[in-house]
């Protein structure tokens, strides 16, 4: 299983490379690891029904067709972190800035969102029948829409082709991939945990109840936090609980 010998198909445009994987998961069966990449899509979602802004041709827009294993469906959002580790190690490989995991789906270079995740589920019934982890890495691109972004290129002043960025991202998450499969929960959940944001520092956070100061203990495999807040207090939250305030 190694993603980095499928030859991505490579598309000028599209509405979305989620869609398009969709689209092809409809007409048959894809190989595993088989991957759709676009120069610019025009309806790019992330998490919360955001949008993904890019500018045409300067960033890395692709996504993968997976076939997860039953032991998989059982912790679903340890794939989230599979798929979160492989983008983590990848942008380390480009940058020497300091590269973070934040909770739950962004991939910072220096406290800035470099990269986003966004792993939409085709089911069969009731079998988890495949996984279309799309993935957006800001690799040229110097100015956006949004504050607190930053890419590649901002960080190491040089220009990267899509291209050399993919052929590292599939490596990566094939290898990481494998790993869940084979079982290997407490090497994918350490890593993860040491690479999070959030997990040495009081970070201010948004919740229901108003404004806390925590640190991150830890994500649990069904995507919940555990913080702990600077009273002292342990508290739990899924993602429509919680929104990080910079």
């Amino acid at each position: 299983m190694n993603f980095e010998s499928i030859p991505p198909v490579w598309l000028d445009e599209t509405d979305s490379t989620n869609a398009e994987a969709m689209r092809m998961l409809k007409r048959g069966k894809p190989t595993e690891g088989s991957c759709i990449v676009a120069r610019y899509q025009s309806e790019g979602r992330g998490q919360r029904s955001n949008h993904w802004n890019s500018k045409p041709g300067e960033n890395l827009l692709a996504s993968f067709i997976l076939y997860p294993p039953e032991s998989v469906a059982r912790h679903p959002f340890l794939l989230s972190k599979s798929v979160a580790l492989a983008v983590h190690l990848t942008l380390q490989h480009f940058t020497p800035g300091q590269v973070q995991i934040k909770w739950p789906n962004d991939i910072l270079i220096d406290t800035k969102k470099a990269a986003g995740i966004l792993i939409e589920n085709q089911w069969l019934g009731s079998h988890w029948y495949a996984a279309v982890v799309g993935i957006g890495i800001n690799v040229n691109q110097k100015e956006f829409k949004v504050e607190h972004a930053t890419s590649l290129a901002s960080n190491t002043m040089e220009v990267l082709k899509a291209e050399t960025v993919l052929t590292e991202l599939q490596t990566r998450l094939s290898r990481i991939y494998r790993s869940l499969c084979k079982g290997d929960r407490e090497y994918i959940t350490a890593e993860y945990h040491q690479a999070l944001f959030g997990s040495d520092l009081n970070q201010s956070y948004l919740t229901a109840k108003g404004q806390i100061e925590a640190r991150v203990i830890q994500v649990f495999d069904d995507g919940r936090i555990e913080l702990l807040t600077d009273q002292g207090f342990s508290q739990t939250f899924d993602l429509s609980e919680l929104r990080l305030i910079y």
